[in-house]
């Protein structure tokens, strides 16, 4: 009886100690597969899809898209700017690839870089996979607009 007793007691403790830890951040949800800087940008760029679609009805549609919008373009900005810091190839030369249409994978095969640590392959929120949304992909890299510069629709 008293062993029973001192399982139960046992289990609640542990129960407590694990409810009492600290819950992982972002970071840890995409764990080391994915560099830092790209995972909060990612989580950027999610938590603004979140905020447009919550609000695509509303008065202020227009400013959740283009926040949205940005993020996606802050979010090419990072990875270019990683994948430029981790390989010999120049930021230039990154983005030049991406506007000729190669996918984030293809451009980590060619470095060798796992296609995991730029953040492709990973889903948003609510199973959104912005690396096979091709409107996303066309809005980023239509001939008028480059990330970051706002030139693009919704800038």
């Amino acid at each position: 009886m008293i062993r029973i007793y001192g399982m139960i007691v046992g289990l609640l403790l542990v129960a407590v100690l694990l409810l009492g830890m600290p819950h992982p951040g972002s970071a840890a949800f995409f764990g080391k597969s994915v560099f830092s800087d790209v995972g909060d940008a990612m989580r950027d760029a999610d938590n603004a899809r979140d905020g447009y679609h919550k609000h695509r009805s509303g008065r202020n549609a227009a400013r959740y898209e283009r926040a949205w919008y940005d993020s996606e373009d802050r979010l090419e900005e990072v990875r270019v700017r990683r994948m430029s810091r981790e390989t010999k190839a120049s930021a230039h030369e990154v983005q030049r690839m991406r506007e000729s249409g190669r996918s984030w994978k293809d451009i980590c095969d060619r470095y060798r870089i796992g296609a995991q640590k730029m953040g492709y392959g990973h889903k948003g929120p609510h199973g959104y996979d912005r690396d096979h949304d091709r409107d996303l992909q066309r809005r980023l890299y239509k001939k008028d607009h480059h990330p970051g510069k706002g030139k693009g629709k919704g800038h």
